[in-house]
């Protein structure tokens, strides 16, 4: 590979609105196959809420000859010592480019790779300014949702404005794992681009101080993301993260492409009681056990699995049954190969005690919703006149993992969106005459 230091290359012209971007560098780009070292690059688009970040290849005209038939995804690495003296170290992953421009090379010419989408890019800045130390924080980013619009910490223009019309001005602050404290903050961004920009409260910040360990407090956050998605029943995510380790390096962390979720309907009410006291009891509850459990991945699948989403009825069933089988292992930190669906449930009815009489039986029998998710799997064709049937088992279905997933956290379902008082004015919860009106093959 020859570089681009001594590869004749045409002049670049820097385009006007690059000087928006952010800074350029060298550095390496590659994919499976190849490498393509003295690569300069430039990236842009990086605020924390971005969806969409970008990377500017300035290659050389060989360069650009090679990627044109290199195929993505690319990764980069690269550094550069700003101004300030802080050393910078660069790196992107699932770069996918969008090929288009031409470039002249002696007698031919090439189509070339200009820019190209992330998925994720990092930066570690080093300062070697010793005196230039930041106190050990974290600055998490992350989407709007139930929760975290409860329990966001006023600023000091809307706590001076409660003050003025005598309402109660509520703090929160959290203890993770690692002794640090978390709060959670409104967080400002601005959505109209040019002069006159404007700014609007579209997510939040989780801002962590005295940190202790940053590895231990990131997956408190990740935790505390999952766990306001189940209570606020609309998916939240972590978009953006900012760690000082209190010595002399920095870090920071974009994740892209992360597409927009659906939202919570209209109408539905989010699981945890709209309180303050309540949402706060409710996550600090939740996260002390999440962080203990064996196997906290599996309740992350069985929350996913409850989050709006497009699917067909037969489909959403058979997805939330899987969903119930992740919870019953949280449930009982346990492994159940080879039980029965019914039989993880009766596990979990044995330790908790549980009131569940009043929900479509999970097993059981008659058409337990356990025989509708295994007539779904095998191919068992319903008619129009099951539709109604099939959209109360899969209401039923939802409520039946969101009491286990409540239970297994240490929190009391009956002070709930899924308490029998609460469900009451559903017509899913009167479910009886439909469940004897669907007809399953034998088994």
């Amino acid at each position: 590979m020859t570089s681009s230091t001594t590869t004749p290359r045409p002049d670049i012209s820097v385009p006007f609105e690059a000087r928006e971007r952010g800074p350029i560098m060298w550095g390496e780009l590659r994919n499976e196959h190849s490498r393509y070292p003295d690569m300069l690059v430039q990236f842009s688009k990086l605020f924390p809420k971005s969806r969409k970040g970008r990377i500017y290849l300035y290659p050389t005209a060989e360069q650009a000859r090679q990627l044109f038939a290199a195929p993505p995804p690319f990764s980069f690495t690269g550094s550069f010592l700003t101004q300030d003296t802080v050393q910078e170290f660069w790196e992107a992953t699932g770069i996918w480019m969008n090929s288009g421009s031409e470039i002249r090379y002696k007698e031919a010419l090439f189509l070339t790779s200009p820019w190209g989408t992330i998925e994720d890019l990092t930066v570690t800045s080093r300062s070697l300014d010793s005196q230039r130390r930041e106190a050990p924080s974290g600055w998490y980013v992350v989407d709007a949702c139930f929760l975290f619009e409860i329990l966001a910490n006023h600023d000091a223009d809307e706590e001076a404005r409660a003050k003025e019309f005598d309402f109660p001005v509520r703090s929160f602050s959290l203890t993770l794992s690692d002794g640090s404290s978390a709060e959670i903050r409104k967080f400002l961004t601005s959505h109209k681009p040019g002069p006159l920009k404007e700014t609007t409260r579209r997510g939040f910040s989780i801002n962590v101080k005295a940190q202790q360990d940053a590895d231990d407090a990131k997956k408190d956050i990740e935790a505390l993301t999952i766990l306001a998605s189940f209570a606020s029943r609309e998916r939240t995510a972590l978009r953006h993260w900012f760690v000082a380790d209190g010595n002399d390096s920095t870090q920071q962390h974009w994740t892209f492409n992360i597409p927009k979720f659906e939202r919570r309907q209209r109408g539905l009410e989010p699981l945890v009681p709209r309180d303050h006291a309540e949402c706060a009891s409710f996550l600090a509850q939740a996260l002390k056990v999440y962080r203990n459990a064996l196997y906290p991945e599996v309740l992350d699948a069985a929350i996913y699995a409850l989050l709006p989403d497009k699917l067909t009825l037969e489909v959403k069933i058979v997805r939330l049954v899987s969903g119930i089988q992740s919870a019953l292992v949280f449930a009982l930190q346990e492994r159940m190969s080879g039980l029965t669906v019914g039989q993880q449930y009766d596990k979990f009815i044995a330790k908790f005690s549980p009131d569940f009489s009043d929900l479509w039986p999970l097993a059981g029998n008659g058409s337990s919703l356990a025989k509708i998710r295994n007539a779904a799997v095998h191919g068992e064709v319903f008619d129009q006149s099951d539709w109604k049937a099939l959209s109360y088992a899969a209401e039923n279905l939802h409520w039946i993992l969101e009491r286990i997933i409540l239970l297994s956290l240490g929190w009391d379902f009956r002070k709930s969106a899924v308490s029998p008082a609460a469900l009451q004015r559903f017509n899913a919860y009167h479910w009886k005459a439909e469940q004897q009106s669907l007809k399953l093959w034998p088994e």
